[in-house]
């Protein structure tokens, strides 16, 4: 008890030492100068650093003691709207005078720009802790970094910095964390000759970790891992392309998706050696093989032996020419039964087909994308007709070759925990890719729509399901691998990774992305009867194959859209038989949100801040205020503040960007009645300079409605014109006289960045729309925000 008694009246001296050194005023003039020139460089607000007030008491962030700046926190903090159309860059002069500066953080502070030469030498003697994590910092390391030598955390990890790491850095006796992960360094890892250790492996206070992962290190590393090992106790060089042996016993080193030979979860060897071929490096060539001796040669067999031979290879013969002939005329038999069935099915007419309830249905004369193609019927996973383990989808992978691509689902094979489940990326025996999604027990019920959903549709914007699996409890998913990822990783590349060496993707491939998921939309609430709603569009759901093409993945959260009073009583009862409207749980189940959430994507593809889509917090509702609020339909400079630094966009598509950032803030509007739907949002992508160029021939009323509202009868003022009444008539007329109207397609071209093979997508030309509600006009304070 008097210990405890003790422990907390020293915890209260030292809160109260603590409060009385920030209560003092700042002493410094020099100090004070400092502080103001930061203030200037960076453009922060005045409520957080205001001008007249005392920086030790008010400012927020700034740290004093003995009268003297000692820590500086930035982190958090928001510039002026007038700083934030001015570009910022790095500017931290003020640091160089700031004497008695011991700890200085602007993680996540964005600080575009090269780091400056005296960063190095020119930083306060004092300074231990230097946090510059995710600000947007580029350039080469200072090979001075650290002269001082009382540095001791260094994290600058998730920026754009290139070049090669400073030995001397490393030879700081002081550092404990160096975090250069998730940058573009290149070259070979410095091999440190230092014999300083910082407390042994059960010392927690001293713990010291060195983390490279996610750059593009290479070389034999073998001897210059081995001197970080007995630097620092935990050691991060996984995701690069580090070359030689490693024998990978070590449970403090992490190395995987490397190039080490004799180790498990490493790159293939044929990516390897691409990217040393890029370098002009020679990749060392792993050791042969052991010989095996050969078996010594069998005696020869015996006349009888020979003969008895003879026979059981004319018997086996035989056996073989009749099974080949068997199942010759069982192939036969089929593909007649195939052709047969075929040519019933044509006499339908032209224009009708089979859904899966095995009705009979028109086809959608006004569609934007492919019709659907139909799979057998769901097979319920618990169905008591059939066995336990029985798969629900057929496909050619057993539980056993599962666990083999995926290493028994170890942590190397890991990517992240999915919204029903654990992701994994396999490799095949054969040298092909898969993602494995293993669900548990208790997300058993998580899928069910998603499986229901695979065995009634597929589409070419729906990441194909190759295999569904049973094992005891646990289920798992095999789905095509995207070479590409998702948005959230593709949308920012390296160096490395391309060979046009853009920082990021271009225009023309943002909105072909953007386009691509537009058609997945028009598939699952127009293709599909009844309507389907996503509800989990976001960028990590956005998958890219190797051309950059979308396909639309997070199926688990599929349903049928909920309708209003207005549904008639055929279609609820139709809608009560569906599966998939048994799990509607969870983000609403309109078509009318799956828009919404594809206005986050947009203004992802326009802005560069990936991650609002998927988040709903106040930072990110905050953010999307201060966006849409540099949104002018009537004022194309209005956007210069907001798209992505590292978009590289011309005179000629500036205009695009423009109007796609339109058609997000359309997207999201307040009131669902005034979204539109995604048929007319997809039109717009297609032609987006007529979202914003209205020529003569249209009419000054139609030009108003579209700048002033994004109702859905804007929309269709726009994109069907003075034309509506007109096509409506002339329907019926169509229908009659010619079927062949049905078939008219336009595609739209769209390339790759880096000159990449164009792609085209057809669509079917609509002759029979129906016209949309009417809604009110939409004032700007509609807009989410």
């Amino acid at each position: 008890m008097a210990l405890l008694l003790r422990w907390l009246l020293l915890l209260a001296a030292t809160a109260v030492a603590a409060a009385v050194a920030k209560a003092q005023p700042l002493a410094s003039r020099t100090d004070l100068a400092a502080l103001y020139s930061l203030r200037a460089s960076l453009g922060l607000r005045a409520r957080d650093w205001p001008l007249k007030a005392d920086p030790c008491a008010r400012w927020a962030g700034v740290d004093c003691a003995a009268g003297r700046v000692v820590g500086v926190t930035v982190a958090g903090l928001r510039r002026t709207s007038l700083a934030t159309a001015q570009a910022p860059g790095l500017a931290l002069e003020g640091l160089r005078n700031l004497t008695a500066l011991a700890r200085f953080n602007a993680s996540g502070f964005a600080l575009p720009g090269e780091i400056p030469t005296w960063f190095g030498a020119g930083l306060p003697a004092p300074l231990a802790v230097l946090d510059l994590s995710s600000a947007a910092v580029n350039g080469t390391l200072p090979p001075d970094l650290g002269a001082s030598g009382n540095l001791t955390v260094v994290h600058l990890s998730g920026n754009r910095l290139t070049g090669n790491i400073p030995a001397p850095l490393l030879s700081v006796a002081g550092l404990r964390v160096l975090d250069l992960s998730r940058n573009n360094l290149t070259g070979a890892l410095p091999n440190v000759s230092v014999s300083v250790s910082l407390g042994g492996a059960g010392d927690a206070a001293n713990a010291s970790v060195f983390n490279v992962s996610g750059n593009s290190l290479y070389g034999v590393a073998a001897d210059a891992i081995g001197a970080l090992r007995r630097r620092f106790q935990v050691v991060d060089v996984s995701s690069n392309y580090l070359d030689g042996a490693w024998n990978g016993s070590d449970t403090r080193l992490l190395a995987t998706t490397n190039c080490f030979y004799g180790v498990p979860g490493q790159r293939s060897r044929a990516d390897c050696e691409e990217f040393y071929r890029k370098q002009g490096v020679q990749l060392v060539d792993p050791p042969a093989p052991s010989p095996v001796p050969l078996p010594e040669p069998s005696p020869s067999p015996s006349p009888e032996k020979k003969k008895k031979q003879r026979i059981s290879e004319n018997v086996l013969i035989g056996v073989l020419v009749a099974a080949g002939t068997l199942m010759a005329l069982f192939f036969i038999a089929l593909l007649l039964c195939l052709v047969k069935r075929r040519s019933r099915g044509t006499t339908g007419g032209r224009g009708v087909e089979l859904n899966e309830e095995g009705t009979r249905s028109s086809r959608r004369r006004d569609s934007s994308v492919s019709p659907v193609m139909s799979l057998p019927p769901a097979v319920s996973p618990g169905a008591d007709d059939g066995p336990k383990n029985a798969p629900a989808i057929s496909g050619e992978f057993t539980y056993e070759q599962l666990v083999l691509a995926t290493g028994g689902f170890g942590d190397d094979k890991f990517i992240k925990h999915g919204h029903s489940g654990d992701i994994y990326h396999g490799v095949l025996e054969n040298g092909s890719h898969v993602i494995v999604k293993k669900v548990g027990a208790k997300g058993a019920n998580k899928h069910a729509s998603e499986l229901d959903f695979y065995t009634r549709y597929s589409h070419e914007r729906i990441v194909p399901l190759l295999a569904h699996l049973s094992n005891d409890d646990e289920e798992f998913l095999a789905y095509k691998y995207m070479p590409k990822g998702d948005l959230t990783n593709a949308l920012h590349k390296k160096p490395v990774d391309t060979a046009d060496g853009l920082p990021s993707l271009d225009w023309i491939t943002r909105l072909k992305i953007a386009t691509g998921v537009a058609e997945a939309m028009c598939f699952l609430h127009d293709e599909c009867s009844p309507p389907l709603v996503h509800r989990h569009i976001q960028s990590s759901s956005v998958l890219l194959d190797d051309k950059y093409e979308v396909r639309l993945g997070s199926m688990s959260d599929i349903c049928i859209q909920q309708s209003g009073g207005s549904q008639n009583v055929f279609t609820r009862i139709l809608r009560s038989s569906k599966s998939l409207d048994k799990h509607t749980s969870g983000p609403p189940a309109t078509c009318s949100y799956d828009v919404l959430c594809f206005g986050k994507v947009l203004l992802e593809l326009v802005t560069g801040n990936i991650g609002i889509s998927g988040s709903n917090d106040a930072a990110s509702e905050e953010w999307l205020s201060n966006t849409l609020n540099h949104i002018n339909s009537g004022d194309r400079a209005s956007i210069a503040g907001i798209i992505d630094a590292l978009l590289l966009v011309d005179e000629d598509h500036l205009e695009e960007v423009w109007a796609v950032a339109i058609i997000a803030k359309t997207c999201l509007s307040a009131k669902p009645s005034r979204r539109p739907t995604a048929r007319y949002v997809l039109r717009a992508l297609e032609s987006p300079l007529r979202v914003v160029r209205q020529g003569s021939s249209r009419s000054s009323s139609a030009r108003q409605q579209l700048r002033s509202s994004s109702s859905r009868s804007s929309w269709q003022s726009v994109f069907q014109g003075n034309h509506r009444v007109q096509s409506l008539d002339a329907a019926a007329a169509a229908t009659s006289a010619s079927a062949s109207a049905l078939d008219r397609r336009h595609s739209l071209r769209s390339h790759g960045s880096g000159g990449e093979a164009s792609s085209s997508f057809k669509r079917a030309v609509p002759t029979d729309a129906a016209p949309e509600p009417a809604a009110a006009v939409l004032d700007e304070d509609d807009v989410v925000v």
